[in-house]
């Protein structure tokens, strides 16, 4: 018995070493495969999905930031009660008609920089919660729109702000043309998105001030060195 055993234990021993050593090389294998797995899918997945959310964050982002833009002016000038005779300056003849007008450039610019503060101020506080695209806004199944765990959308950074003013001039009805001031105001943002970061820029075309005018529109337009016409 003893000799038996002196002499298989070994041998035994040494077998369930090795079988031991296949089993972790076997487990290893397999856990690296997997990890392939995993790395070729998330690879797959994000080459198709990054397109649809990078399409639906800049859409969502321009929509919310357009609606900041738009109501971050319309407070503004309600609140300073801005009118079209503070921003132009009408040129008559002797007769009454009008010649030409003029911008108050100095009033223009403070308006521009005070809007573009506003704007830029509330943009800052939009939050993950406000620019999430839910899950099942990916999905092919309009019943799960707008449901699911949000897909994380922050704005990291502004690359940027601009504003500036627009004259346009409307024929309107006889002997008429509305005039109307606009603002062009953009914004260039950088969002953080699931696979990276997004550049975009959100545009938006606001009337300040307008009015209507009754004549002959005259053909001169004064206005100081820098300003839009």
């Amino acid at each position: 018995m003893e000799k038996w055993r002196r002499y298989f234990w070994p041998r035994w021993r040494l077998r369930q070493r090795i079988r031991r050593q296949g089993s972790g090389i076997q487990l290893l294998l397999a856990a690296a495969l997997g990890l392939a797995l995993a790395v070729l899918l998330i690879s797959f997945l994000d080459s198709k999905a990054r397109p649809v959310i990078a399409a639906m964050a800049k859409s969502r982002v321009e929509n919310i930031v357009t609606g900041i833009i738009e109501t971050e002016i319309s407070k503004t000038l309600a609140q300073e009660a801005v009118a079209y005779d503070d921003i132009i300056t009408f040129r008559t003849d002797s007769s009454g008609r009008i010649t030409a007008f003029t911008s108050n450039s100095a009033e223009m610019n403070r308006l521009r920089t005070e809007l573009l503060s506003a704007v830029i101020a509330q943009v800052d506080t939009l939050d993950t919660g406000t620019l999430g695209i839910p899950l099942g806004n990916l999905l092919p199944f309009s019943a799960l729109a707008e449901k699911g765990p949000l897909l994380p959308v922050r704005i990291r950074s502004i690359g940027g702000a601009d504003a500036s003013f627009e004259h346009v001039f409307t024929a309107e009805g006889i002997n008429q043309t509305h005039h109307q001031i606009m603002l062009n105001l953009s914004v260039s943002l950088t969002l953080l998105i699931p696979g990276g970061p997004l550049d975009t820029q959100v545009s938006a075309q606001v009337c300040v001030a307008e009015t209507v005018l009754v004549g002959e529109v005259p053909d001169t337009y004064l206005s100081i060195p820098g300003q839009d016409s």
